[in-house]
Formats: structure tokens, sequence, C-alpha cells
């Protein structure tokens, strides 16, 4: 079995892959931040300005929407802050305000937080248009993100040469350079106790290059720097033998216990399970188990259509199938050893997003039909909840009002992502009404809105003793829509 010893160790494995690197290159440093490029709050569009003030921005409720290449001249990413310190809603700006946006020296897609917010890698677009560049970013706990240090380019072999593995009993011949990526689709970071922080990238692989995940280093004391490569392909070690060498875009990663975890590898053809787990200095990844109907039929980008249930890593919500049914929610269960297709429910629209409340119960999915809640995740049947702003014509999907950038009133009906913050107290979605057209150029919209983690609705008013309640939605205009298939949205 291949090991990596060295924190900047560099090897390629076909077994049983065990990647061991320490979670910062330079054991015992403290983080300089050293930004490039030099954060810009005031970017302009076309003359106008894309950095108006928060009203709150001291705030626990942070979401975050890279551009995806859509800024029309601003690369980098909006931050938007709905939630105050005292844990009521933000008043909403004027409808015609743009949100703050910090500039990156690229465009920037997938974008992939630790657990405690302090550290995210993002993917920046390289000079051949994919996103290829990884850089460490601070300060996603406050909302004050800086962009780190150089990047790491993905598409280029590491600065050290990548020995030849030992040959074991193998389907193909090992690789001797690193996998490289012309584009990379999906990123997450993983924080534990005992290998630290690392961060775990997948995209469309270089001509030659094998199908891998591959993992960054030093998120946390900039530049990211080459971790190892995991090989998603046949291996007579592995779990799985046989896995076809198919595309896979989207990566996520589940907590079963503090040292076992699970990840989905996703293409348009298939889904993978990959069993992970943790030893001081060491992750070992081991595929398990592949389902060909619940590929994405699409190539997706960022969060991909699907979530693991944060209270049980065994069980994830998993949006559309392989042959082109974007309306089907599928839960599945029994990960990472086996992909059991517990309970499928059609939505009303395609699916765009799918999240888990912490407790596990509610399912929120965002369609381009509305916002659908659905329980049944623990119990293992799905089914919807009522929705608690009726779409038009919908008995599922919800569309709540808000205020658009010209100052209509509308629904947001057609939802790019949706998820809960993270205290559990509100929706938060972010989306659009068609026909919207706004003078940035930006035609989302962000609307965050009370919410019940245990019902899938919206709570009763809570009494107030103030001559001004607490706001009982909050709207951001002029956010940046994504492309089409991406989901790059993080709320926090």
């Amino acid at each position: 079995m291949p090991r990596l010893n060295r924190t900047r160790a560099l090897g390629v494995g076909l077994a049983l892959v065990s990647l061991a690197f320490a979670a910062c290159s330079k054991s015992g440093s403290t983080p300089i931040p050293t930004v490039s490029p030099s954060p810009s709050p005031v970017p302009t569009i076309s003359g106008i300005p894309v950095g108006l003030s928060s009203p709150c921005a001291s705030s626990l409720g942070i979401a975050y929407q890279p551009d995806g290449g859509q800024g029309a001249g601003f690369t980098g990413v909006q931050v938007i802050h709905f939630e105050d310190s005292s844990r009521s809603l933000c008043a909403s700006v004027a409808a015609s305000a743009t949100p703050p946006g910090v500039a990156f020296a690229s465009a920037v897609g997938p974008l992939a937080f630790s657990s405690d917010r302090v550290t995210a890698l993002a993917i920046l677009a390289g000079g051949s248009g994919g996103f290829t560049l990884a850089q460490d970013v601070f300060g996603g706990s406050s909302g004050s993100l800086v962009p780190v240090g150089a990047t790491y380019n993905l598409a280029a072999n590491p600065p050290t040469p990548v020995p030849t593995m030992a040959a074991s009993p193998q389907a193909t011949a090992t690789p001797t350079n690193a996998p490289l990526f012309t584009d990379v689709q999906s990123a997450a970071v993983l924080t534990t106790a005992t290998t630290g922080i690392l961060g775990f990238t997948i995209g469309t692989p270089a001509a030659g290059s094998p199908n891998a995940i591959v993992a960054l280093t030093s998120l946390n004391n900039a530049p990211p720097q080459y971790g190892a490569a995991v090989l998603l392909q046949n291996s007579p070690n592995y779990t799985l033998k046989a896995i076809p060498n198919n595309p896979r875009s989207i990566l996520q990663i589940g907590a079963i216990d503090s040292v076992n975890f699970v990840a989905l590898a996703r293409g348009p053809q298939d889904l993978l399970a990959i069993s992970v787990s943790a030893s001081p200095g060491t992750y070992t990844f081991n595929p398990t188990a592949i389902d060909a109907t619940l590929g994405s039929n699409v190539l997706l980008r960022g969060n991909g259509a699907m979530a693991f249930d944060p209270a049980d890593g065994t069980r994830a919500l998993v949006g559309g199938t392989t042959t082109g049914g974007t309306s089907t929610l599928t839960l599945v269960t029994g990960l990472p050893s086996k992909i059991v297709r517990s309970s499928a429910i059609a939505m009303p629209g395609a699916i765009r997003s799918v999240s888990i409340v912490a407790a596990g119960t509610i399912g929120i999915i965002g369609t381009d039909g509305g916002i659908v809640v659905v329980n049944g995740i623990a119990t293992g049947t799905l089914s919807t909840v009522a929705p608690f702003a009726p779409a038009a014509g919908s008995t599922t999907a919800s569309a709540p009002g808000y205020r658009t950038c010209s100052g209509a009133i509308a629904s947001l009906s057609s939802i790019y992502s949706a998820a809960i913050s993270g205290d559990q107290k509100f929706l938060v979605a972010l989306g659009t009404t068609p026909g919207v057209t706004c003078p940035s150029g930006y035609n989302a919209s962000i609307v965050a809105v009370p919410f019940n983690p245990a019902t899938g609705g919206t709570p009763s008013p809570a009494p107030t003793s103030s001559a001004s309640p607490a706001p009982t939605s909050f709207v951001q205009n002029n956010v940046i829509a994504p492309p089409a298939n991406t989901d790059f949205f993080n709320v926090f």
C-alpha cells in the first residue's frame, strides 16, 4: 500500500489510498495574510457602484455568492449580511442597492469553507478559462473575506517531480505525473482534530490525465500546496473493484463520526461512494459503491444538487437522475458501503439545489418552480411539507414575496439555491423572477425569511415589546446570477 509521509510528498496510488500530510506545511508558524490581490470593497460595473454598505455589517448570518464568471467585469465574491447580532433579520437595503464585493485576481468558482469558516479554499479561473487556480481565503467567519498569498495551479505539474509508485496488481499503468485539471468544478474542505484542514478538488482531467480527487494542504498557512491524489479508476485493493472511467464534477464529504467520513463523487453518468477514514496525519480513501442511475445527466458545478444529512452521514439527498429526470429527488441510505435508493419523490420543477437542516429531519430543495420543503429523511420515506408561501399554481412549492430592483412587488419563483442559516432560524434563497432585469446586470436576489426547522414552515410571530418589530423578511437585489447548472452559493 503506497503511503505518503511528508507534507509535500507527491504521489499517485492505485490501491487503498492513504494520504498522509500535516495540517500546515510550516509547523508552528502563524499565518501572515499577504493579500493578492488587495480587496476592493467598492467595485463598479459600467460606472455603477456595487459596494454599498450592509445595514448590519456586524452580523451572524452571512451569505457568499462567487461571480462564477458572470460578474460583467467584477471578479470576486459578493458578501450579503442578512441576520444581525441579536439574531433578527437585518433591515432590507434599498431595492436598487448592490451588495459589497471582495475582488479576486480572476473569476471565482467553487468556494469551500472549513467548519469554523476561518479558512476557505477558492478556485479561480486560470489563463485557459477553466477554474484551475486554488487560493487560500481568510475571514469567512466575520464576512471580511481576504484572498491570501499566491495561487496553486491545478493545471500544472507540482513543483517536485512525482515518483512512479511501486507496481501492485492493477488494471492500468501508474501515471508518472500527478493528475491535472483543465477545469475544477467542485471543492470541499475537511477538518478533523487528528488531521487538521485539507482541501479536496475534482473536475475535468487534462488529456492523458486520470480521473482523480486531488488534495491540497496548507489551507491555513498560504499558499496552498499539493498533497496527494486519489485515483478514481480500477484497483484490486479497493472494495469496489471496477470503476468506470466516467467524468465526475461534484464532490461532497459528510461525517459519520469524528474519524469516519463518506465522500460522494458525482458526474453525469453515475454516483460514486467513497469511504474516508482519518488517523493522525492521514486520510484513507476507499471507493466502495456506485449507482449508475443517480448521475446528474448534465455536468454540474459547485454543490451539485445533493447534500449529506448533517445528523447522519450515511444518508443523503440527491436531485436528478442519469437519464434526465431533473425533478426527481432521491433519498439514499446505507452509505458508504452501499447506495440504497430508499425513497424518491417528484418536485414541481428542475432541482437546482439541495440542503438539509442540522437535525437531519427536513430538506430544503431549490427548484425552477420555487422552494420545496420535504420531510421523512430520518424515517426513510420522503414527503412534501405544505408551502409556507405558496407559489402560484403549485400545491407544494413556495415563492416568497419581495421587492425587485425596480421596486415592483414579485414572488421569488425561480430558485438557484436555498439553505438554512447556521443558527437554523432563517431560510435563505437565491433566485429571481422571470423577466426581471436590473441596471447592474445582476438579476438575482436573496430573500431570507423566518423558518422552523422542526416543522418546515414559518414560525409564529414572537411577542415583542418594541415599537418597531423585527423585520419578517430580508431582501438584497443586484446579486450575480450563477451560470446554468451551477450552485456556488454558501449560507452561514
